[in-house]
């Protein structure tokens, strides 16, 4: 079987070298050149999200590159009709992400291609900084940076009534899958109230997996001090907080964002922090990325702001290859891979 690996900017070769040596494989790692600064594998990432693998561009190079490939491994590299086309060989595609929208499933399926993802690979890192998002953003972390930074000495903010200690809070996980757990628990050492919704999970498996309580959406977002978000999006998709949603929530709550963009609806947000219906949000994923200049989000005061990094550690990105590299090894001994999507 020959594999070709499509390394770039989020997975380079040196983490890419963990698909070599897999028996009676013939493993080529491709660096594709576009792919190898964040920005471009930002914008490529966000392409696919919205508008799916088809809107996003090929390389020749990358046509040439992929032409006698039985399987390719790709991390933010398009697999749409045009790779599909170059290489008529292709049996199996490895997504070294959970989502797959760079990839044009749909036709894999038609095809017999197999696809399978990392699913899981960076749910400790996105739930390492949910946690501190809601950290900064309530104890006014990131703006006391700045303000040292600027050379201010600024101890009050406009929410310091609102600045508790997380073991006397409520916080509201809607989505308790992998990263959602991983959240609960880590909130446990808190001492938090943690309650738990998902409409995909009976009330007992929310309270194994570590919540307190199993709640409906409404009852979730009305006691809450926070509120945080771990469900799957595909655009178009209804959004999961909007400004009915946003009017449920307390005076002094913060929005926690750390899954997609889409799951809320902007304009409302922004509304209802201008308005300071509620206490703040914490978001690293938007509807547009990069984040454009002038955007609205920037010239609040009551926000804490990352650049889509809540799952991009060293570990996340290595842990992905070593998923993948797994899935391979199950091919190769005549199982059923266990993150196949589309079986």
């Amino acid at each position: 079987m020959k594999i070709v690996c499509v390394c770039d900017a989020g997975v380079p070769e040196m983490l890419m070298k963990r698909m070599e040596g897999l028996p009676g494989c013939e493993v080529t790692l491709y660096t594709e050149k576009t792919l190898m600064d964040i920005k471009a594998i930002t914008v490529m990432g966000r392409t696919a999200e919205v508008s799916g693998a088809e809107s996003c561009p090929v390389t020749a190079e990358m046509l040439e590159a992929v032409r006698d490939a039985d399987a390719l491994v790709v991390h933010t590299a398009p697999v749409n009709s045009a790779v599909l086309d170059a290489a008529p060989a292709l049996k199996h595609v490895g997504v070294l992400r959970t989502g797959v929208e760079n990839v044009n499933v749909a036709l894999c399926s038609q095809r017999g291609i197999r696809v399978y993802n990392a699913d899981g690979r960076n749910a400790a890192a996105v739930a390492d900084q949910t946690v501190a998002m809601m950290l900064c953003e309530m104890r006014n972390i990131a703006r006391g940076h700045a303000a040292l930074m600027a050379g201010k000495w600024v101890k009050v903010f406009p929410n310091v009534y609102d600045s508790h200690d997380m073991c006397n809070c409520t916080v509201g996980i809607l989505g308790v899958g992998k990263i959602g757990t991983l959240v609960a628990r880590r909130l446990s050492g808190f001492g938090c109230r943690i309650l738990g919704c998902d409409p995909f999970l009976p009330p007992e498996e929310i309270l194994a997996r570590g919540c307190d309580e199993a709640v409906d959406k409404q009852e979730l977002l009305r006691r809450s001090d926070f509120v945080t978000m771990h469900m799957v999006y595909k655009e178009g998709d209804p959004h999961l907080i909007g400004e009915a949603e946003l009017a449920l929530m307390k005076k002094s709550a913060v929005l926690v964002n750390c899954a997609r963009a889409g799951l809320v609806d902007t304009q409302a947000l922004v509304s209802a922090l201008e308005q300071k219906r509620i206490g703040g949000a914490a978001i690293d994923v938007f509807d547009a990325e990069p984040l454009p200049e002038g955007h609205p989000l920037l010239k609040l005061s009551n926000v804490t702001l990352t650049p889509h990094s809540a799952g991009t550690t060293v570990d996340a990105f290595a842990n992905s290859v070593g998923i993948i590299r797994s899935q391979f090894e199950q091919l190769l001994a005549g199982e059923t891979p266990r993150n196949l999507i589309n079986g």
